[in-house]
């Protein structure tokens, strides 16, 4: 069965995803990343979007979970570090 457009570009956006979070993570675990600060879980944000956009190609529903999830702890980090940053410059 050959792969359309579609499929092709699904695959790669989901791979791009993938790629963001595992290097995240392998730059927390070297400490060469602030895990407390805003770029890490926005980058974990915007890996796990990517892959949910993949998803909507090649749904499955084991993965479409832990993506919502590891987006909602994301975005809940995402706030958590802006909140802190405004704490922190007296706003």
């Amino acid at each position: 069965m050959a792969l359309g457009a579609l499929d092709i570009a699904a695959d790669l956006t989901g791979f791009a995803g993938s790629v963001v979070i595992v290097v995240q993570y392998y730059l927390s675990l070297r400490g060469r990343i602030d895990t407390s600060g805003v770029a890490y879980p926005l980058g974990n944000l915007c890996g796990s979007l990517l892959v949910m956009v993949s998803l909507c190609v090649h749904f499955n529903l084991p993965s479409l979970c832990i993506e919502v999830f590891w987006s909602s702890v994301s975005l809940y980090g995402v706030l958590t570090a802006l909140w802190r940053r405004s704490r922190r410059a007296g706003l």
